[in-house]
């Protein structure tokens, strides 16, 4: 029931039509009996007086999704040790007063690979994309998941500011030339999300039988990328675990002394 005591959260973004987290944390909310609501918060441009609003309004907090996860950095009193490697803000926080940033994508990942039975400790990943999801990606996938090394490839490789050993950068068109070493290859760019579920960020001849394929899109659960992955017998996986692991890692941020459930988060989805 809302009232007058209802606290409000929300993803930030644009567009935010197809975001499936109000569904989650709604669930968990009602589930763990905190009187709160979580909302799709469409941001189309002017993120400084949108962050000015969330202050204003007293928002108890926030995910932050494209385009957004980099440019709200310079508005936050506080960035996590993460987020400032990273260069990348998934959830909005509030700490002693401050309203604090950091990044639980990388973790989320790791922990939908881990339910997967996807091993990248000593693997070579190629990664797809260098926005603020690829960043909190690459961070995890070396630093606590072990690679052995990852390539990244964009069309703006040139402006990758995150410095990690094992790490090197090339041109969107390069990934087909590293195709027989590639062990895991990931999607970190919007290709294939909803509505343009048409599109694929690479062409169908880069997988192989061996390859491991991830994609962190999940709207569509299974996009053209990982359908042509599974057709040429890879081993794929969507992105809707680290959506809901990504978004647990948040809820517990918000509310310190909750256990949201992984089952809650599922049927929500499922429902």
């Amino acid at each position: 029931m809302i009232n007058g005591k209802t606290k409000i959260l929300g993803v930030l973004g644009y567009p935010v039509e197809h975001t499936k987290s109000p569904a989650i944390h709604n669930a968990l909310l009602k589930s763990c009996g905190i009187n709160a609501v979580y909302l799709p918060l469409p941001v189309e441009k002017n993120l400084e007086n949108a962050i000015a609003g969330f202050r204003a309004m007293e928002f108890a907090g926030a995910n932050v999704t494209i385009p957004f996860k980099e440019q709200v950095l310079p508005f936050l009193d506080y960035i996590s040790p993460v987020s400032k490697a990273t260069g990348s803000v998934n959830t909005l926080y509030w700490e002693s007063g401050k309203l604090c940033g950091t990044s639980t994508d990388g973790l989320g990942a790791l922990r939908n690979l881990e339910e997967a039975g996807i091993e990248i400790k000593g693997k070579n990943i190629a990664m797809l994309g260098s926005g603020g999801a690829a960043k909190a990606l690459a961070y995890a996938f070396l630093e606590e998941g072990g690679a052995a090394s990852l390539k990244i490839f964009s069309i703006e490789a040139e402006k990758w500011n995150l410095q990690l050993k094992n790490l090197s950068l090339h041109n969107f068109d390069e990934v087909k030339k590293y195709k027989s070493s590639i062990d895991f290859l990931c999607n970190a760019t919007p290709l294939g999300m909803h509505p343009n579920i048409n599109e694929s960020p690479v062409d169908k001849s880069i997988f192989r039988q061996d390859m491991a394929v991830y994609d962190i899109v999940y709207n569509p659960l299974k996009t053209k990328f990982l359908q042509e992955a599974e057709e040429a017998g890879c081993k794929t996986l969507g992105g809707i675990g680290m959506l809901i692991h990504q978004g647990l890692e948040s809820f517990k941020l918000w509310f310190p002394n909750s256990e949201p459930s992984v089952k809650i988060a599922l049927e929500a989805l499922n429902g």
